[in-house]
């Protein structure tokens, strides 16, 4: 029986911190429990509890140091760090499932998969390597990634990307991935946060996410100002917390920009409800963002980069629009739009019914049972 089964996902981090990563695995672990009883193991990144439990699901947060700004945790194997393994190892195990390959977490879970003779599935959500900005840094970064996926290699694990692009990149560490567990949303959010209200003046443009350069934020707030100038009635709200937030709302002030910070998951529905254009101008090496089926489902227009699976959601020009990495073919987009609204409300219908009909959690939890179970 499945009820007496026990999977055991190793993440570098685990909410409350927020991220595509942490959200993917909550949903999840949210179906799987009812079936499975499930383990967490992750990084205590805020320094709270290192234990926690509830239904069907035992978390348990090891002590890091933290590098790049937190970005990068390290694993602390002090006392604390071991009397926590010893506990998770004295639990039954029949699965590991590690979430990235470029965090320590991961290589730490395939070493417990092999002594508890568990299966191990490892997901990939990365499509290229991850920067930082810096490049020493970055090429640092790269030497390392490749290190860590040759030691993971190494415990045979059973590879699954969150979309194709990321199987694809896969590839570039001879990886020959078994399928995809795509990125997804719950199909009952659109009844939950959407509203009819469609009285509001002018135009609304948003971008959500994290506030770090290397997800074109400062393209967007660029291509904005140039077209505030000539437009009246747009506006553009900017959700999201990051290390350069408080810079950016220096520079770019304006009664036509608005900066949230970070907003709740129920702010992001509500917020991603409300725009009549969500905008992600990415330059980061995402696997499938989730702001974009988030934005999708909820009747938003989309505007984006060709990163990650955004074009395996967005795969025709009939479901949104894919932008050059620049401010100009940016402002190009978005001046379209701003001139041709018809077409708003046909992107908007088309994306909808697309997530609804391919990108749920139902589907995707359904893919990964039957790969658990699999002889």
């Amino acid at each position: 029986m499945k009820k007496n089964k026990t999977i055991a996902f190793f993440n570098a981090f685990y909410l409350p911190h927020l991220g595509g990563v942490e959200r993917y695995t909550n949903k999840i672990v949210e179906k799987l429990k009812k079936n499975y009883n499930i383990i967490i193991v992750t990084t205590n990144d805020d320094n709270t509890y290192n234990y926690s439990k509830e239904e069907n699901v035992k978390i348990y947060r090891l002590p890091t140091y933290s590098l790049c700004k937190g970005r990068y945790p390290i694993l602390k194997k002090n006392k604390e760090y071991k009397q926590i393994i010893a506990k998770v190892k004295k639990s039954k195990i029949d699965y590991v499932i590690c979430n990235t390959r470029f965090y320590q977490t991961s290589i730490l879970g395939a070493k417990i998969s092999k002594e508890k003779k568990a299966k191990l599935f490892l997901i990939d959500h990365s499509s290229n390597h991850v920067s930082i900005g810096i490049k020493i840094l970055d090429k640092l970064g790269g030497i390392y990634e490749h290190y860590l996926t040759r030691r993971l290699k190494k415990y045979n694990p059973k590879f699954y990307g969150v979309s194709q692009r990321c199987n694809e990149w896969l590839k570039h560490f001879g990886i020959e991935a078994k399928g995809v567990f795509y990125n997804s949303i719950d199909k009952d959010v659109y009844k939950k946060y959407h509203t009819n209200s469609n009285n509001k003046k002018g135009l609304l443009f948003g971008y959500i996410g994290r506030i770090i350069p290397e997800k074109g934020v400062i393209n967007l707030l660029d291509a904005f100002t140039s077209l505030e100038k000539k437009y009246k009635n747009i506006k553009l709200l900017i959700a999201g917390d990051g290390p350069i937030l408080k810079d950016l709302k220096e520079k770019y002030e304006s009664k036509n920009i608005q900066f949230l910070g970070k907003i709740s998951y129920e702010e992001v529905m509500k917020l991603s409800d409300k725009l009549d254009v969500f905008v992600h101008p990415s330059m980061y090496p995402e696997g499938l963002p989730t702001s974009i089926l988030e934005a999708g489902i909820m009747d938003t227009a989309i505007i984006a980069t060709d990163r990650g699976g955004t074009t395996e959601v967005i795969n025709n020009e009939s479901m949104g629009i894919i932008v050059e990495e620049n401010v100009e073919d940016l402002e190009k987009q978005m001046e379209y739009l701003i001139a041709h609204k018809e077409q708003i409300n046909k992107l908007k219908d088309n994306i909808h019914n697309r997530i609804m009909k391919n990108f749920t959690w139902d589907k995707t939890v359904k893919v990964i049972e039957k790969e658990l179970e699999e002889k």
